[in-house]
């Protein structure tokens, strides 16, 4: 299993790296490709968001999804 620190770790560089994407398309000179800002609308603009909110709610995310699930009748029999 990934330890919390290497998961962080690539949250962190995968929005890095979005981010860099992001700002050479937005700072490019060139003329505006459909299919590049298809890409950036729809993959690297809500991937660096979910980092975000990834890497802000990070604990909260883990404590989630280690909280067992509540046992119902037939489980308690």
């Amino acid at each position: 299993m990934v330890n919390q620190a290497r998961v962080r770790t690539i949250l962190r560089w995968g929005h890095i790296a979005g981010g860099m994407f992001l700002v050479a398309y937005v700072y490019s000179g060139s003329r505006p490709n459909p299919v590049l800002t298809n890409i950036v609308r729809f993959v690297v603009i809500p991937l660096i968001a979910a980092g975000g909110l990834g890497l802000w709610q990070h604990g909260r995310i883990v404590r989630w999804m280690r909280r067992t699930p509540p046992q119902t009748s037939m489980e308690r029999a």
